[in-house]
């Protein structure tokens, strides 16, 4: 049951616009739907060109995911600082970024930021506190290894927290 559903789930994704300047990222954001206009269920996904939003993409395998929790309708600035931080290389440890999901669910909404390889804890952890400090975020935020979310779903448990 859950490889049909993820099929169903990974049939359903369509690239929309792919951008390599800063005026291409502008004119592709102004014309899409803000996060707190989509429906609960809705998904935005920006990932690095020739990478998938999937765990099963080879670059995104060894990976895992920081991930920000935001009230109903709170995360587009957000959104917007997080992907202006990816896109404009402002991660130390940019290169290990496959991209970023903004996710919209009935009860709130997170953003989470996709990484290549789970086990390089400096990178990741420096990922983590940079990321927080760009959304001025106080909560603390986890990473979930992917082969850990596949195996355990929710029971998964935080490899690193900052």
């Amino acid at each position: 049951m859950a490889k049909s559903r993820q099929a169903a789930w990974g049939s359903s994704l369509r690239d929309v616009y792919t951008f390599s300047t800063v005026e291409d990222f502008w004119g592709a954001y102004d014309n899409f739907q803000h996060p707190s206009k989509l429906v609960a269920g809705a998904g935005l996904y920006c990932f690095k060109h020739k990478i998938e939003p999937k765990w099963e993409d080879p670059i995104c395998a060894n990976g895992g995911k920081w991930t920000m929790s935001f009230w109903k309708g709170k995360s587009d600035t957000s959104w917007l600082y997080t992907l202006l931080a990816m896109i404009g290389h402002q991660f130390d440890h940019g290169d290990e970024i496959c991209g970023a999901v903004v996710s919209i669910r009935h009860k709130g909404e997170k953003i989470a930021l996709w990484t290549k390889n789970a086990a390089d804890e400096t990178a990741q952890v420096s990922i983590g506190k940079q990321w927080k400090e760009f959304l001025d975020y106080s909560d603390s935020i986890g990473f979930i290894v992917h082969d850990d979310a596949k195996r355990l779903g929710r029971g998964a448990k935080y490899r690193y927290t900052v």
